[in-house]
């Protein structure tokens, strides 16, 4: 397997395979709403958050969270109080590694957005405060 000599060449290398079948496996249990399975899921996704958090898999973490937060706000359903102080973790980590993340990427033809909202670290802050 190329993987383990590609982490050894290149230990500072982002490296998104086994992330990415475990993001869409999150994914789409939260999509079933099984958010207890699906949130832990995507939260392990991306551990080592300095090598597997990033732009893209930060978008789609977002939307599992923002689907969350919306079906709690709603009453229709409810989480375990492990998941929760787990989510909140997770956001803090999105936090410390996220400061150089950019969390969209700009379009040429859209307004200009503020560099300091642009990162994973400002919108991980605003989905822990909701």
């Amino acid at each position: 397997d190329a993987l383990p000599i590609l982490a050894y060449i290149e230990p500072n290398k982002k490296m998104y395979h086994l992330c990415i079948v475990n993001l869409v496996i999150g994914t789409l249990y939260c999509a079933k709403g099984n958010y207890d399975f699906g949130i832990s899921r995507v939260i392990k996704s991306l551990e080592p958050y300095n090598k597997k958090l990033g732009t893209d898999t930060w978008y789609y973490t977002k939307r599992c969270f923002l689907s969350l937060l919306e079906n709690m706000s709603k009453h229709m359903i409810m989480l375990q109080d492990s998941v929760i102080s787990e989510c909140i973790q997770f956001l803090e980590h999105c936090e410390i590694y996220g400061k150089d993340i950019p969390a969209v990427i700009e379009q040429p033809l859209e307004e200009k957005m503020h560099i300091g909202k642009n990162t994973v670290t400002y919108e991980s802050r605003q989905i822990g405060r909701a």
